[in-house]
């Protein structure tokens, strides 16, 4: 397994573990040096934000897969930040209606 491929899988995941903690706790844990503009964010805008993280998750792990079959490093590197910008920009748009 192409050490990409690794790299995506655990990215995928450590997102998709930040969104189900922000999920369960409705609280955004963000750095110290962060935390002042989000302090007073609601727990509806919590868990939204939790769906956004969820979904951009997709990004790294359909990188990941496309690591496992093509040798070239950089192809699926290319794919993760393409999809990662599309589903951003499609999930804010989903998510803020």
């Amino acid at each position: 397994m192409p050490i990409v491929s690794i790299v995506l899988f655990v990215f995928s995941a450590s997102l998709l573990i930040y969104a189900l903690v922000t999920r369960l706790t409705k609280k955004i844990t963000v750095f110290i040096t962060m935390s002042a503009s989000v302090k007073n964010a609601t727990k509806e805008y919590a868990i939204k934000f939790a769906y956004l993280i969820a979904f951009i998750s997709i990004a790294p792990f359909v990188g990941g897969i496309f690591g496992l079959f093509i040798e070239l490093a950089i192809i699926p590197v290319i794919i993760f930040f393409v999809l990662f910008i599309a589903l951003l920009i499609l999930g804010i748009k989903i998510i803020m209606k």
